[in-house]
């Protein structure tokens, strides 16, 4: 099997990262990569961002253009929210149904493509 040589911080990471998805570091490279070439592939303006609550990933795609963000991942499977806040809180009653429901959707949601919070994207407007 062929292999790949890290720092150990970038070890730590794939490590964190792998334990909070349920899966190995192999399966969060490759999932990071299928994500960098759909990124490369998407013909529109959309950011692919996602969410780790609850120890489940929740993907989507927002739309700067119309500050919606759609979530890819079951059970809303291509559901558009009018902004990143109502599809945190759609998240949040989800998975955690007892909880308060209310989030900052700008705090929320990560980038996919930098890991940085989708509010990065705000300055860029």
């Amino acid at each position: 099997m062929p292999e790949i040589n890290v720092s150990a911080e970038t070890d730590r990471q794939l490590s964190l990262l792998a334990s909070w998805d349920g899966t190995s570091k192999g399966e969060v490279v490759a999932r990071l990569l299928s994500n960098l070439s759909k990124t490369e592939t998407r013909s529109d303006d959309t950011v692919a961002v996602h969410k780790i609550y609850e120890k489940e990933r929740v993907e989507g795609l927002y739309d700067p253009s119309s500050s919606t963000l759609t979530i890819t991942s079951a059970p809303w499977s291509g559901e558009v929210f009018s902004k990143p806040s109502s599809a945190a809180i759609a998240v949040v009653q989800h998975f955690k149904p007892e909880a308060n429901p209310n989030r900052n959707g700008w705090d929320f949601w990560r980038v996919t493509e930098t890991g940085a919070p989708l509010q990065s994207l705000r300055s860029h407007r």
